[in-house]
């Protein structure tokens, strides 16, 4: 696809290559020992592999595969049309344009002139999962490498046809020219002749001036067929002799069916077959069911809706007001400690006040808009998949166990995704899919999940319960913190037993709060859930920065000072931290976190507004996915309900590529952190989730929707993270906001129902 052909289609696995191509291969990592070169006739291969394939003989690689099967493509026809193979998923997040933007600079080729495809999941395809805002951070240096090595042998060939030396060579539009004589050759012209050149070792990237496409504003390719109904999503999966698929799934996450009686089911006009499904702890804690198989998806729905069937519910008891219970008491009492630094117990026995507050998040689930969907054909040596999946290696992996198969027995398509925010990288709606097809070799089967099946059967950001105490001196400066926060790790869906939160969990938001006090007492705890624990967009960094930037305002105004102030002087000078595995590689650079903060403060016009009266102005700061984040934002009460006016938002997340795409995630953010920070709360009953759909989980509405203002900060740091950082600083600007219309404290979420 490219903006010349905006009507194609997402293709499967790619076709075999021209023997006339040339071809670059990436992955992920480059080592100088990654660089493999070869050549054929007329073919260019450059591989980024890993070290064990980059050991191999390229001459071997070639022979070995009469399609040649790639690690990720990049390729040139003869007729100059430029290929990329996209090998993460696009869910709005860009990253179909973002990536060729990237190479059509380094290459110095024309954007028009790039065309992309959609990879189907494999090993060679590096690390395929679209989750924790990383597809442009990691992939930052090995395309652009990839390119530039692509570009040296290309514009090295051009030289020698033209008789002339290559450094005295400039590239435009995939056009060599000889600046001394005004020769031009085209890539083209030369691309059997550059395949017989050795692999530059240590390609060179272009400086920043030299960048045509990075860092500018560029439409989104996929937009138009979106907007035309032309899109490939899961849910437009079409063959024939398809069969749709509905299913009942038990209530609770360790349920089974006792009996059913499907009489009533396959009378309904359409139905075809029942299927009983067996839950399954091996694979993501997949839940079990009965499967109802018809003509339409109408049909199944119906169909299921007919079952009679009797449950066990596996010992669930977990009830949300007896689980918060639970969650106080143990931050009342003594945690595991994961950050120590001078004597919190001196500092508070030695305190002339102390300052204590605790805060309360429910359990979340993702609501995209695109309900979970797939479609899968399987037999006896064969399983193809089509799903909107954010891990389709991962996926592919497990099939591959589930289903009892070798590994180029499973292929897994990649459409795009309606929404994601970590649901789709979990992939138990593809193995029910697999699973039911296998039940019927040969026929595709299209799975259909509802929006109740969603959110009742999804996997939940989890409760949390935390308390922050502050010791403070007879001038009000903070001798000593405490902050010990509750919840169930995710790593129970792998791990049952383990419910302990990770260091990584804990890690984000609050291993590393990035200020300065004399004593610093940082405890986590464990506690059990009945339901299924995942990732959701920002992870624990939503509930972290909720309580740290709440409690923070509580201590400025203790201080009697502005809240920016506060958080300034609390930061201290400009300097580099690494307090937890998520600051890494870069560290947490406290200069870039002061500058968000003030620049934020500048644009908004914090303490200048002439506010109108009701309306607060709230101010929150947040680190995550290596990207600083400052918010601020106007709010008041109309009728004992929340209305957001205005965000003003300052991102530092590096280097960017396409402006138009990080402004876009910004504001998705902002969409996405209201609609929890106001409505969001998954509660259960007897191990069972309770909410269903939008009218007991809403989400924002569009007149509901505020003005976003984004200012980028400019800066040739690496990439870092843009799709998540956006979220959590959302709630505690709103909530700081309400208090200064209401001058009450809303340390619980939603806020919804605490202004009447």
């Amino acid at each position: 696809m490219t903006p010349k052909d905006l009507d194609s289609n997402m293709p499967g696995p790619s076709a075999q290559e021209s023997s006339q191509t040339a071809v670059v291969k990436l992955t992920e990592s480059i080592s100088r020992r990654g660089f493999v070169g070869g050549a054929s006739a007329a073919a260019l291969t450059l591989a980024f592999t890993s070290p064990t394939l980059a050991k191999l003989p390229v001459a071997a690689q070639a022979a070995s595969s009469a399609n040649f099967e790639p690690n990720a493509w990049i390729s040139i026809a003869p007729g100059g049309q430029v290929k990329l193979i996209i090998h993460r998923s696009e869910m709005g997040q860009g990253v179909r344009v973002a990536l060729p933007m990237m190479l059509a600079d380094e290459l110095g080729v024309d954007i028009e002139d790039v065309e992309i495809e959609q990879a189907v999941a494999d090993t060679k395809y590096g690390n395929q999962n679209t989750d924790g805002s990383t597809s442009i951070r990691l992939n930052w240096e090995p395309l652009r490498k990839a390119g530039a090595a692509a570009r040296e042998m290309l514009t090295q060939a051009a030289a020698n046809r033209m008789g002339v030396p290559a450094n005295e060579c400039t590239v435009t539009s995939g056009v060599v020219e000889h600046g001394g004589s005004g020769k031009t050759v085209s890539y083209a012209d030369v691309v059997a002749d550059a395949a017989a050149l050795d692999v530059p070792a240590e390609p060179t990237t272009l400086d920043r001036a030299s960048y045509r496409y990075i860092g500018k504003p560029m439409p989104n390719w996929d937009v138009p067929d979106i907007v035309a109904g032309k899109a490939d999503f899961g849910i437009d999966t079409r063959m024939d002799g398809m069969v749709f698929a509905s299913i009942e799934r038990s209530p609770t996450v360790a349920g089974k069916v006792k009996s059913f009686d499907a009489t009533a089911a396959k009378a309904v006009r359409g139905v075809r077959s029942v299927h009983q499904l067996e839950p399954n702890t091996a694979f993501f804690r997949m839940f079990g069911g009965v499967a109802v198989v018809a003509d339409s998806t109408w049909a199944a729905m119906k169909g299921r809706k007919a079952l009679t069937i009797d449950w066990d519910n596996g010992g669930a008891s977990e009830n949300s007001a007896a689980h918060r219970t639970q969650l106080d008491g143990l931050v009342e009492g003594e945690g595991k400690a994961f950050r120590s630094e001078g004597d919190f117990a001196a500092a508070k026995a030695s305190a002339a006040k102390v300052m204590t507050a605790k805060y309360h998040a429910p359990y979340l689930v993702h609501a995209p808009m695109e309900p979970l969907v797939a479609t899968a054909i399987v037999t006896a040596d064969k399983a193809e998949i089509w799903a909107p999946t954010q891990d389709p290696k991962t996926a592919k992996d497990r099939l591959v166990q589930l289903l009892g198969l070798k590994p180029e027995q499973v292929t897994v398509n990649v459409t795009l995704l309606g929404g994601g925010f970590g649901r789709k990288s979990k992939p138990d709606f593809i193995f029910e899919t697999a699973l039911i097809a296998k039940e019927l070799p040969g026929t595709p089967v299209k799975l259909t999940w509802t929006r109740e099946d969603e959110i009742r059967h999804g996997y939940y950001r989890s409760q949390n319960a935390q308390k922050i105490e502050a010791a403070l001196d007879a001038d009000n400066n903070v001798t000593g913190w405490r902050h010990h926060t509750a919840f169930t790790s995710l790593v129970s869906t792998f791990a049952p037993a383990m419910n302990e939160p990770s260091g990584t969990e804990v890690d984000m938001g609050m291993t590393n709060m990035p200020y300065r006090f004399p004593a610093v007492q940082l405890e986590k705890s464990a506690i059990k859930s009945d339901l299924r624990i995942g990732w959701l967009r920002s992870v624990c960094n939503t509930f972290h920065a909720h309580s740290i930037n709440c409690f923070v305002d509580e201590l400025a105004e203790a201080a009697k000072m502005d809240p920016v102030a506060y958080r300034l002087k609390m930061l201290g000078e400009p300097r580099v931290v690494e307090f937890g595995s998520r600051d890494k590689p870069h560290g947490q650079d406290i200069g870039r976190l002061r500058h968000v903060i003030e620049k934020c403060a500048e644009i908004s016009k914090w303490g200048k507004a002439d506010l109108p009266d009701g309306v607060g102005h709230g101010f929150a700061s947040h680190f995550s996915f290596l990207t600083y984040v400052a918010m601020a934002m106007k709010a008041s009460v109309e009728d004992g309900k929340a209305r957001v006016h205005h965000v003003d938002c300052v991102m530092d997340c590096g280097t960017f590529v396409n402006p138009d795409t990080v402004r876009a995630q910004i504001e998705g953010a902002v969409v996405f952190g209201l609609s929890y920070a106001l409505y969001g709360s998954i509660t259960a009953k007897d191990g069972a989730v309770v909410e269903s759909n939008f009218h007991n989980y809403p989400v924002l509405r569009i007149d509901e929707m505020p003005t976003v203002n984004v200012h980028l900060v400019e800066n040739t740091k690496p990439p870092a993270g843009v799709g998540e950082p956006g979220v959590p600083p959302v709630a505690p600007a709103l909530a700081n906001a309400l208090y200064a219309v209401t001058g009450k404290r809303l340390r619980d979420l939603p806020l919804e129902g605490q202004l009447a």
